[in-house]
């Protein structure tokens, strides 16, 4: 008998996913307001360090055919990602008092959308965290490019040299001069996630996750770096310069993504009958549209208690849709075939 597909899959890496969403929620609403802020960088880097471990493979047919998978999963994210953004920035023109013409305008040129999908440029309003999406689709191309070519070898050089590129810009570049503008270009596909997919990929190559002695090295290392991620920010933090991302930040996604790994997959059915498997993604995607909403009608104290109700309404949301799926689903299974 052939194992099932949630046999094969990583329920523990799945929740996880589950909990990276959470920090991107809270970074998006909780700012710079908690003396922990550092800790929810952890989550992106994380995202493109798993897609680039999965999307290994030593056999050739089937590293293609999972990068034109992946091509189309991130596709399909990126127009529900822009589908949500143009109806709230829709919505929240008419709120505003701003006519049909004025959304158009902020929509193509104002917020500089063509701009933002080449150049991943961030636009304002309810569409910020869209880049993350459109620089995964970029990194998919670039990906899907490399394996067709089979230049997969480059990966190894990508890693340092846009690693050195990103920190020069979000670092010293943001010290000569007065605008953030170097750390909003470097914050997209090319000098974020690509060089944080290739060392995912490259870490499957060499299979780490299989010395399991090494289990929980890796979880004490990973958590070690995690915190440390404190104090580095409020050591390098002046009024002039806030790094972007951590060194530390993407040793601990590293070393938690091998403990997970590490660990023996666990049969889950029940998890993936309710929830699914891309349940991480679809919360990612509603998140700012159910934190819009949810201002307008109710106010927090608390940022973190915000966050967490954003985090819930949003799988909420998502589990209405996921459940009225599967239901379809077996409707058409039972519907009797026409002759």
């Amino acid at each position: 008998m052939t194992q099932s597909r949630a046999v094969r899959r990583n329920v523990y890496l799945d929740l996880f996913k589950l909990f990276l969403c959470y920090l991107v929620i809270a970074i998006h609403l909780a700012h710079e307001t908690y003396w922990h802020f550092p800790l929810y960088r952890l989550a992106v880097p994380m995202f493109f360090l798993i897609s680039g471990y999965f999307n290994y493979s030593a056999d050739r047919e089937r590293l293609l055919h999972g990068a034109h998978v992946f091509l189309k999963r991130t596709v399909h994210y990126m127009l529900i990602g822009f589908s949500v953004y143009i109806v709230f920035d829709f919505i929240g023109c008419f709120i505003n008092g701003n006519g049909v013409g004025y959304y158009f305008t902020t929509l193509f040129y104002e917020d500089f959308l063509l701009e933002f999908f080449f150049l991943n440029r961030p636009i304002t309003y309810t569409g910020a965290q869209l880049w993350f999406l459109i620089a995964l689709f970029v990194v998919s191309l670039i990906h899907l490019l490399l394996v067709k070519l089979d230049r997969l070898h480059l990966y190894r050089i990508i890693i340092p040299v846009c690693f050195l590129i990103y920190f020069f810009f979000a670092g010293y570049m943001y010290l000569l001069q007065d605008t953030d503008m170097p750390i909003r270009y470097t914050r997209n596909a090319f000098f974020f996630g690509l060089p944080n997919f290739a060392l995912g990929f490259t870490l499957a190559k060499y299979r780490l996750h299989e010395k399991t002695k090494l289990r929980f090295c890796y979880l004490l290392l990973g958590i070690a770096c995690f915190f440390l991620q404190i104090a580095e920010y409020h050591l390098v933090k002046t009024p002039n310069c806030s790094l972007e991302m951590y060194v530390t930040g993407v040793c601990s996604a590293v070393l938690l993504l091998l403990f997970f790994l590490s660990i023996p997959h666990a049969e889950c059915p029940l998890y993936y009958r309710w929830v699914g498997k891309n349940a991480p993604f679809y919360i990612y995607i509603l998140h700012m549209a159910v934190a819009v909403v949810l201002s307008s009608f109710v106010s927090f104290d608390h940022l973190m208690v915000k966050c967490a109700w954003v985090w819930l309404i949003s799988f909420v949301i998502y589990e209405i849709f996921y459940l009225l799926s599967r239901f379809k689903q077996r409707l058409q299974q039972k519907k009797p075939l026409s002759e």
